[in-house]
């Protein structure tokens, strides 16, 4: 395909059958290639990854249907919907229902727990349609007694570089997920803490399951 030097590449999940350390190796060389060669390239796959780390653009599709075009952080870090939300990740990002309270700058998830000291310069009258919100596992930290939400830890995974906390807030079916660099402490399943997501990477959805944004972007 090369040698006859098309204007374009069409590429139908090319790495599919590979295993895990040729389908990286692969994903370099293929990388390097559009580098090198400069042409344009349309690649479909399942694989966020390598969505994630070979496109400049990326169109994720939902039953045929565009969902959201844009570049690769910009819907990581901005989906439009809860659909490119939860795609996109791994793990995958966590959602909660939730309701926001503009006089006290409060957002109230299920059984009462509340998340408090949320920026006073958002547009209160835009997060007021909120009924769920988005934190993703790296946007998580361990908070002392009392500050942020207290919950259970149910499992953790060491990964290497990484740890993964399975956490039960009362009232929740759904697990949470967080991904920290290290644990701080020793913590053993069933025990009591304390978390606090990053505020700023908090992301409100709508009853539409449509993102709203309550900051300048």
């Amino acid at each position: 395909a090369i040698v006859r030097k098309p204007s374009i590449f069409l590429f139908d999940e090319p790495l599919s059958n590979l295993d895990a350390a040729l389908r990286v190796q692969m994903r370099i060389e293929i990388t390097r290639l559009h580098q090198s060669l400069k042409n344009t390239m349309i690649y479909v796959t399942h694989d966020q990854v390598e969505a994630m780390t070979m496109g400049q653009r990326i169109a994720i599709f939902n039953a045929g249907k565009i969902e959201q075009v844009g570049v690769p952080m910009d819907l990581y870090l901005r989906p439009a919907n809860e659909f490119v939300a939860g795609f996109l990740g791994t793990p995958k990002i966590n959602f909660m229902t939730a309701t926001a309270n503009a006089a006290s700058r409060e957002l109230t998830l299920l059984n009462n727990h509340v998340l408090t000291g949320l920026p006073a310069d958002w547009d209160w009258e835009a997060a007021a349609q909120v009924a769920r919100i988005g934190v993703r596992p790296e946007h998580w930290h361990l908070g002392q007694a009392g500050v942020g939400l207290q919950a259970q830890l149910e499992l953790s995974e060491h990964l290497g570089d990484a740890v993964l906390l399975h956490i039960r807030l009362e009232g929740m079916d759904d697990l949470l997920t967080l991904k920290l660099s290290k644990l701080p402490y020793p913590i053993s399943p069933g025990a009591k803490i304390w978390i606090q997501p990053e505020l700023e990477h908090i992301i409100l959805f709508n009853e539409q399951a449509q993102r709203i944004s309550v900051t300048a972007e």
